[in-house]
């Protein structure tokens, strides 16, 4: 199911944008104070890489039919917080997935460094591991404004580069810190691993589950080609993906 809607929601009278089965689980979950029985309706979906627009003019999307891990934990988020109201469903995905207004290519958050700074500036996002546990990351990110230089596309490549000079250092969990962690963390929480490669921020992103003592990842899996939550503990993800040098984890703030 695809629904594209386009920057100022003109027709919200006219059609429905949550459809209507979703709607019910998402006051359901609402009524339980359970964001994660929204993620359940999703398994199985296929993973869509690259769901965004791919230059200006910019649309915005929304697409319940597959997720990259991106928009799966935004629209997850943003579904919880309406309470299945259609005008505040869409107001909180705007105000996760964009830096400002207008809408364009250049104001959309292209990082996770991003979006989680500016979440926490509104108070919407908290840092859950200490300090005390977290390194400095030796990075420069310039990932986007690199892929698009050789390409001809409707960007201006200067606001993305200084969007990217401007990016927070990113101080995160080493992976084979891990278990001394663990205490910190309850279902529900986001989970964003940090790249190894030295341009790129975070290299994936999902929400923690507790099952009996142990953290699984709940999210749209490159891997396993579909949303779903993972076989694996998280101890053991982090262990089978080296490409993934560690970690943060924020906690949402779900309620209204």
């Amino acid at each position: 199911m695809k629904i594209w809607i386009l920057v100022f929601f003109p027709f919200l009278s006219l059609a429905q944008v949550i459809p209507s089965a979703l709607n019910k689980k998402v006051q359901e979950a609402n009524r339980l104070h359970d964001p994660l029985s929204i993620a359940k309706q999703f398994y199985g979906l296929p993973y869509v890489s690259h769901a965004l627009s791919k230059e200006n003019p910019e649309k915005f999307v929304v697409d319940f039919g597959g997720f990259d891990c991106v928009t799966f934990v935004e629209n997850v988020w943003s579904l919880y917080r309406s309470k299945g109201i259609d005008s505040a469903f869409l107001h909180e995905l705007e105000q996760i997935r964009y830096e400002r207004k207008p809408i364009s290519y250049e104001t959309r958050n292209h990082y996770l460094s991003a979006t989680f700074f500016q979440m926490e500036d509104r108070g919407l996002f908290k840092q859950v591991i200490p300090p005390a546990f977290r390194v400095l990351a030796v990075k420069k990110v310039e990932f986007l404004s690199h892929y698009l230089a050789s390409k001809n596309l409707l960007i201006t490549i200067p606001t993305i580069q200084l969007m990217e000079k401007n990016l927070a250092p990113i101080i995160y969990v080493p992976s084979s810190d891990y278990s001394q962690i663990t205490s910190y963390l309850k279902t529900g929480d986001i989970i964003a691993f940090v790249s190894k490669r030295k341009a790129l921020d975070y290299q994936h992103v999902g929400f923690v589950r507790e099952i009996k003592g142990n953290f699984y990842l709940v999210h749209a899996s490159q891997d396993r080609k579909q949303v779903c939550q993972s076989v694996e503990s998280i101890s053991v993800y982090l262990k089978n993906h080296p490409n993934m040098i560690g970690f943060n984890v924020f906690r949402p703030e779900y309620e209204q």
